[in-house]
């Protein structure tokens, strides 16, 4: 198994677990927060707010910008 391999089944592995913990967070009484509640509670603050620019910046240049 090539390493190309396993960086792609670790990238299904850690979206399978996002898309699990969203369903369990969506059932009626659950006390995990959404993905959307998680992004408001972080976006409250200053720090938060640059703290999510960074990381869309970090997603930018690492995958849309050609070398």
């Amino acid at each position: 198994m090539s390493s190309r391999v396993i960086t792609i089944l670790g990238y299904v592995v850690v979206g399978l677990a996002c898309l699990t913990v969203e369903a369990f967070a969506r059932r009626p009484g659950s006390r995990i927060p959404t993905f959307s509640q998680l992004i408001g509670f972080v976006m409250r603050e200053k720090w938060g707010r640059l703290g999510i620019l960074f990381v869309w910046w970090w997603l930018g240049f690492h995958f849309l910008s050609r070398s």
